[in-house]
């Protein structure tokens, strides 16, 4: 069917007037429309903040708790470092204490061998022979302490001497105290009534490595026999 365009005005007015009825009632569906979606929208984001509101807080309280767990691990650590050096300050304390009552019972007993007759040695003996290093390479000094008993109503003289053995280039090797003597013209001659400290300084090649001590005391009476002792080096080394 072909629909007829009717030209007389007041039909094209009535045609346009439903129209424009038309795009009004669109305008009000689609404005209605987007409105609900607008709502819709709004309430999407307000739930989305209440969410990031909730996160924050949530982190707020996570960053609290792991700086206490800092704090407290701090602590620990330090209290463990505290305790550690108390121990070992200890440690050395005790080393310390050990030392020096090691060196009053030798002194004790070495004044009760000298002036207590009931516990006096016969005789000649060697009381103690100690090396210590000195600030030269290669370069020690040696102590040497003789004594004999109280009862000795008389001065007693004689020579020492002494030998390292050790290990020199992969083969055993003895070295006399010539050999190590620093000072040439040194005296090994001895005499005392009570007690005698003897000093020297020795010296051996790099490479030269000591393991034994050998003292020998000689004494220049008719009759007296000759007095031996040996210390492994080891034992005899003194530390600063």
């Amino acid at each position: 069917m072909i629909h007829h365009q009717c030209p007389h005005p007041y039909h094209q007015t009535k045609h346009r007037r439903r129209v424009e009825k038309s795009v009004l009632i669109a305008i009000v569906v689609g404005a209605l429309v987007f409105f609900a979606l607008g709502r819709y929208s709004v309430k999407s984001v307000d739930e989305y903040q209440a969410e990031n509101g909730l996160l924050k807080e949530s982190v707020a309280e996570l960053m609290a708790t792991n700086k206490e767990l800092v704090k407290q691990q701090d602590f620990i650590e330090n209290a463990e470092k505290i305790d550690a050096q108390a121990k070992k300050d200890s440690r050395r304390s005790l080393t310390k204490l050990h030392d020096e009552l090691s060196d009053v019972k030798e002194q004790l007993a070495f004044y009760q061998r000298v002036v207590a007759p009931e516990t006096l040695i016969k005789g000649l003996y060697v009381n103690s022979f100690e090396i210590q290093a000195l600030d030269e390479e290669s370069t020690y000094e040696y102590q040497l302490v003789l004594a004999q008993g109280a009862n000795q109503k008389r001065a007693i003289k004689g020579q020492y001497t002494l030998s390292i053995v050790g290990r020199f280039q992969g083969e055993d090797k003895t070295l006399s105290i010539k050999e190590l003597n620093v000072e040439k013209e040194a005296s090994y001659e001895f005499s005392f009534k009570y007690y005698e400290l003897l000093t020297g300084k020795i010296s051996f090649d790099d490479g030269f490595v000591p393991k034994q001590v050998n003292v020998t005391v000689k004494p220049s009476k008719k009759g007296s026999a000759n007095l031996k002792q040996q210390w492994l080096w080891s034992k005899i080394l003194v530390s600063d």
